[in-house]
Order: structure tokens, then C-alpha cells, then sequence
């Protein structure tokens, strides 16, 4: 069994990393296959936003 002992790490802007939590962090850890899965589901859906966003400012300079 994998262990629990990984974070999401935001940097920024889009910035995430999966990284080992330090020996002080709370309970709240992850297993390394879903601190990555946290981050491609947050990922995809800041690239949803940014297509809506990018197709409005698209339709002003047209």
C-alpha cells in the first residue's frame, strides 16, 4: 500500500508540484498517485477557464 505522506504544493499562478509532506504537516496527506491526480483535475479545469476566457476576449477584438 502506497503511503500517505505527499502534498499539493502551489506555486505561482498555475504552479503545482507534488511534493513529500514535512514530519510537522497535519493529516491531511495524499499518496503520491493522488497528489498528481489533484493536480491534472485542478489543471484541466483552469484550462477550461482560461479557453471561455481567451474565446470572450476573441469575440471584443473581432
Amino acid at each position: 500500500m502506497a503511503e500517505r505522506r505527499y502534498v499539493v504544493a502551489y506555486g505561482d499562478l498555475l504552479s503545482r508540484a507534488v511534493e513529500r509532506a514535512p514530519e510537522s504537516y497535519g493529516d491531511n496527506l495524499l499518496t503520491r498517485a493522488e497528489a498528481a491526480q489533484r493536480i491534472v483535475e485542478e489543471m484541466d479545469s483552469a484550462i477550461a477557464w482560461a479557453r471561455e476566457s481567451r474565446r470572450k476576449a476573441m469575440r471584443v477584438l473581432r
